[in-house]
């Protein structure tokens, strides 16, 4: 078996994640002029955005899937599996149940009152959320569905804990399966099977019992960063075959826009359609894991450090300040050209603004995705601590 490296932080995936939780922002602010069905919408709708998601939607929260499951690697070199467990357990679900109770049910009452279904007021909706009829329909938890699939898979990788040498034997036969070449056409073969097969049975539906293509797809994203991580093989062939994804995403892309933008783009049962998503897919990813390897490895600085702590506490509130922000300046008759900028910037700074505020109040910090703060410990210590380890 190849000799994992020694652990140590990846400072090229944290800029990674840093990166594609900010290109979910930006996603989330244009789904509001998007010709889809999101909870709230500007007046203004641009049917270019069909082709225009294209740009970070196959990748990206794949590519957060696999620097999770990175993340959680480096934490296991210093925990047991239980340790892990309780870890995942204590960082996850206080944020979980939180933003279940209070911040998603303002994003459901706005869109609920939004598309004229609901005219009571905002306490009046959380008891109609959390009744039993209404919990008959399920717990909305909106964009945090993302933290319980983070601590399902999680729980699946302290189960391979628990079989260290199964694990060996995954690992081993998996850094030995992407050497070369091969670590760009194996996940690409893996994504277009899951494409052609799942998807057309259960699409994406982000409900954790019936998401079977996602699950293959977000599972074996998280995994794939567990068990290549420390391979530093794996590493040195992303980087040499980093121009290869990028000449095959960018023949993939504008394919892509165009079986969006065609009538007849989903012709052949959506064979060619599903094989273009996952080149794309794959190609973008390994290019973007190639240069932040190359490059980005030692690229610290206190930007990195201070947006690595922010990031968690920014996911679990960005979505609900957008939504607030779009109904209180929907209709106030603005160009998109405005509108669109001040959602991003309100969006962007309240989540930062609120980040600064919590931080700062020791009893509140866990809710919001932050550790329990270390008084003794100098305040750069502490930062890094935070970084350290966490895939959240």
């Amino acid at each position: 078996m190849q000799t994992p490296a020694a652990p140590t932080r990846r400072l090229d995936l944290d800029w990674i994640r840093l990166s594609a939780f900010g290109l979910l922002i930006l996603y989330h602010v244009g789904l509001v002029y998007a010709p889809y069905d999101w909870h709230v919408h500007s007046t203004h709708t641009f049917e270019w955005m069909r082709e225009g998601v294209l740009v970070t939607n196959p990748w990206r929260l794949t590519l957060l899937f696999l620097v999770s499951g990175a993340a959680l690697r480096f934490m296991t070199a210093r925990r047991t599996a239980g340790q892990v467990a309780r870890a995942r357990a204590e960082r996850l679900l206080p944020p979980l149940i939180f933003g279940t109770l209070v911040l998603v049910p303002i994003q459901s009452w706005i869109e609920a009152m939004d598309k004229g279904g609901w005219t009571g007021d905002s306490l009046s909706w959380w008891w109609h959320e959390f009744s039993l009829s209404g919990l008959s329909n399920g717990v909305p938890v909106n964009h945090l569905w993302f933290i319980i699939y983070i601590a399902v898979y999680s729980a699946v990788t302290v189960l391979l804990m628990l079989r260290p040498a199964l694990m060996a034997r995954v690992e081993t036969g998996l850094t030995r399966l992407l050497s070369g070449w091969r670590v760009i056409a194996v996940p690409i073969l893996y994504l277009i099977v899951i494409r052609l097969i799942l998807f057309p049975m259960f699409g994406l539906t982000n409900r954790l019992t019936h998401d079977w293509y996602n699950h293959s797809l977000s599972l074996g994203a998280f995994l794939f960063g567990f068990l290549v991580v420390r391979h530093e093989g794996v590493w040195r062939d992303l980087e040499r075959y980093r121009w290869g994804g990028v000449g095959l995403a960018v023949v993939a892309l504008p394919i892509m826009m165009l079986q969006t933008a065609h009538p007849g783009g989903g012709a052949f049962w959506g064979i060619p359609r599903g094989v273009v998503f996952a080149i794309d897919q794959w190609a973008v990813i390994a290019a973007i894991l190639g240069f932040g390897s190359l490059y980005l490895r030692q690229a610290d600085s206190p930007v990195l450090r201070y947006l690595s702590d922010a990031v968690f506490t920014c996911y679990l509130a960005h979505q609900t300040i957008l939504v607030v922000a779009v109904w209180f300046i929907q209709n106030r008759g603005w160009p998109a050209w405005v509108e669109a900028p001040v959602l991003t910037v309100v969006t962007i700074g309240g989540s930062l603004l609120i980040y600064e505020i919590v931080r700062r109040i020791p009893l509140i910090r866990p809710i919001w995705g932050l550790k329990p703060r270390q008084p003794s410990r100098p305040a750069q210590a502490e930062m890094q601590a935070a970084r350290d380890g966490d895939p959240a």
